[in-house]
């Protein structure tokens, strides 16, 4: 019964880990795919990044060069006593010329400008109220500067940036900007080339976080501010990497990697949805999360009528041994739950070195019982009888139980001899006192005859010695007349 009861207990431990493996893996398995769509993003705006930032760096750096070019020949000795036609050719001629590279123009420190690389008559425009050239005139250590957007003047209002550069006096002064023109669309035809979901984001901005373009387009981004955006902060301290946040309007949450345009004031970021991004893991967690959820369910569903069954299959077992153990008429132990509690008490005595007291009880003249009022009268008798027996071994480890026929025995754990005599006495007194008749009994009633034994065991004692003991006193009860108490070695 033990051993088999581990089994159970091995078998539900099992049936708990498999559950609990189950749910372990499934969450696993999803935490891994999460964590691989997670890189795959991040990974493919990176690798979108790289390229942008490349190319931008390179158009950048080629109309730098151009501007330097510029300042270093208007510094050439003799340079105002040359012609006009060759003074331009002289500045110009190896200027950078692309479809989206405006014109570089030469601008004296009241913003007029005095050189234009496409017209040797300059046109009358005033820079003076442009950010390029304030910032120029205000400080002298700004080197490369990234206008605002703007609408040009010189191109129908076409969206551009400038890029400029100062021009100083010999003795530190503010002599004018040089400056040449980025057209917007550049940046619009590289974004648009890439394909990207519904509600990603590609957008240019300088480090002070002043936007020059976001794709998709919208003219309100045109020159609008993110620079005091904590995110915005965070990324200006670490200058590169990525984070998910809000910086856009329309409220989405992206996922933003960023890039420094090398050797430019200007930073790139790639935003994807993060929802979009996250959509393929979520279709498949939404087909994980039911089928683990089944088979878990299933498996505790397995574990709860396992449980149940070996629940009433105990029940039934614990109902079988009690019948096996318990007389069927009188509702007393029988004989083998008799032989099992005396094997037990007898341990227990002979370890503690306590008395074991056994009484044998045998009813008076019971066949002729039987013969005169019938079997089922001798049935009601021996119920009585039991009844009686009950009631006077009610202490916990007492027990009275039916021997077989009409013999019945009493095991009295820890009594003396003397104690065990007197709980005879009282059961032959109580039956008798119930005056049952019994016409061939001696007293024309109900009696019995009890035979009492005592023991202290002994090392090579056997519990048997106790059975005989008492029986052999009740044959003595017997042959000295009925209705009696014997006590073995009287």
């Amino acid at each position: 019964m033990k051993s088999r009861r581990l089994v159970h207990h091995a078998l539900y431990a099992l049936a708990v880990l498999l559950a609990v493996g189950i749910c372990a893996a499934a969450i696993a398995l999803l935490w891994i795919d999460r964590r691989v769509t997670w890189d795959a993003a991040h990974v493919s705006a990176r690798n979108i990044t790289g390229v942008l930032s490349g190319d931008i760096s390179r158009t950048v750096h080629l109309y730098d060069l151009s501007l330097q070019g510029v300042i270093e020949r208007l510094g050439e000795p003799g340079m105002e006593r040359v012609e006009r036609a060759t003074q331009h050719r002289f500045l110009f001629d190896r200027s950078s010329t692309a479809e989206y590279l405006g014109a570089i123009v030469v601008v004296d420190k009241d913003g007029n400008i005095r050189y234009h690389s496409g017209s040797l008559d300059p046109p009358a425009v005033n820079f003076a109220d442009r950010d390029f050239f304030q910032v120029h005139r205000d400080a002298d250590d700004i080197g490369l500067y990234v206008s605002r957007p703007y609408h040009s003047r010189m191109r129908g209002g076409d969206e551009s940036i400038a890029i400029s550069r100062r021009l100083s006096n010999p003795d530190g002064s503010f002599a004018g900007i040089v400056g040449g023109s980025l057209r917007l669309a550049y940046f619009r035809d590289r974004f648009a080339a890439l394909s990207i979901g519904e509600r990603d984001e590609i957008a240019i901005f300088r480090n002070d976080g002043v936007v020059l373009l976001r794709n998709p387009y919208s003219l309100s981004d045109l020159g609008s501010d993110i620079g005091m955006s904590l995110d915005f902060q965070q990324f200006l301290i670490r200058r590169e990497g990525s984070f998910v946040g809000v910086l856009s309007p329309d409220g989405v949450n992206r996922l933003y990697t960023f890039a420094t345009i090398e050797g430019t004031p200007l930073i790139l970021d790639v935003a994807m949805d993060v929802d979009e991004v996250m959509a393929p893991w979520m279709r498949r967690a939404l087909l994980v999360v039911p089928v683990t959820g089944a088979l878990f369910l299933s498996v505790v569903a397995l574990i709860v009528l396992f449980r149940r069954e070996m629940s009433q299959r105990q029940v039934i077992e614990a109902r079988l041994e009690a019948q096996a153990q318990t007389d069927g008429l009188t509702g007393m132990p029988n004989r083998r739950a008799f032989d099992e509690a005396l094997a037990r008490e007898w341990l227990d005595a002979r370890r503690e070195r306590a008395p074991l007291s056994l009484l044998f009880l045998d009813a008076d003249h019971f066949k002729r019982y039987n013969d005169r009022y019938g079997h089922q009268e001798g049935d009601e008798l021996l119920k009585v009888l039991a009844l009686v027996l009950k009631q006077k071994a009610r202490r916990p480890r007492d027990l009275a139980a039916r021997y077989g026929g009409e013999e019945f025995v009493v095991l009295l754990p820890d009594t003396s001899g003397q104690r065990a005599e007197a709980v005879a006495e009282g059961i032959r007194q109580a039956i008798a006192g119930l005056r049952v008749p019994h016409e061939d009994n001696g007293a024309g009633i109900v009696t019995v005859s009890i035979g009492v034994a005592t023991a202290i065991p002994l090392a090579e004692d056997m519990e048997a010695s106790l059975v005989e003991a008492a029986d052999a006193a009740l044959y003595q009860a017997k042959e000295a007349g009925r209705n009696r108490v014997a006590v073995a070695g009287e």
